[in-house]
């Protein structure tokens, strides 16, 4: 009976786990469409959204105290406690992350008015957020091999951040670009320098998964 309670704490954390990084996909969903679409009403929600974010963060802190301090957890359950407690920092992360491209979208009279790649911008886009959803897969399936592939495909990603700080550090410096677009360039460096951190985040869930499984410390970046 003992056995019974521990085991199903154990499964309450991980799903709530699971719920928190469904909860930050959502906000990046959000925030892919918004941008893609110019829609403010959609950042602002994004911008709400991370307060159930913070919440689920600190319920799952608590779980991983009570499990630790309480239940005395041995060996696999024990990575699997300590890899959740770790997971919720890069989850919230992520949360602050799009909240931060939401409020930085909301300030542009325009998201997307200057010169820029869209067809880089939507691949970095997309490959973030491709990221932030296998992240989640790999802890809720314990896939070691998908979270092996994240170290390759961040360097994907920051290969594109680059590319597009580059493009536009050019523009302004051969004076292609009008004064009053300049504070649009800055926005938008910080907006895929934000996305750049997202996809580092999942870089750290891939670690912690290979962790959880295989008790193997490996750092991925």
């Amino acid at each position: 009976m003992v056995r019974i309670k521990y085991v199903k704490k154990l499964e309450d954390l991980q799903e709530n786990v699971i719920k928190m990084g469904n909860s930050a996909m959502r906000s990046i969903d959000d925030i892919t469409k918004a941008l893609k679409t110019n829609d403010s009403t959609l950042a602002k929600k994004v911008i709400t959204n991370d307060d159930e974010i913070d919440k689920l963060d600190k319920l799952i802190e608590s779980q991983c105290m009570s499990l630790l301090a309480l239940e005395q957890p041995m060996a696999g359950d024990l990575r699997v406690i300590a890899t959740s407690l770790k997971m919720i920092t890069d989850l919230e992360r992520i949360g602050d992350n799009a909240q931060d491209i939401a409020e930085e979208m909301l300030v542009m009279d325009r998201p997307i008015r200057v010169a820029i790649s869209e067809e880089m911008f939507d691949e970095m886009l997309q490959k973030v957020r491709s990221m932030v959803a296998d992240s989640i897969k790999t802890y809720a399936q314990g896939d070691v091999e998908k979270a092996r592939t994240f170290k390759s495909r961040d360097d994907d990603i920051d290969s594109l951040y680059k590319q597009i700080v580059n493009d536009f550090l050019n523009t302004v410096a051969d004076g292609s670009c009008p004064p009053e677009r300049v504070r649009d360039i800055a926005s938008i460096i910080f907006i895929i320098r934000y996305l750049e951190r997202i996809a580092d985040h999942a870089v750290n869930i891939g670690c912690r998964v290979i962790y959880m499984v295989e008790g193997e410390r490996r750092y991925l970046r």
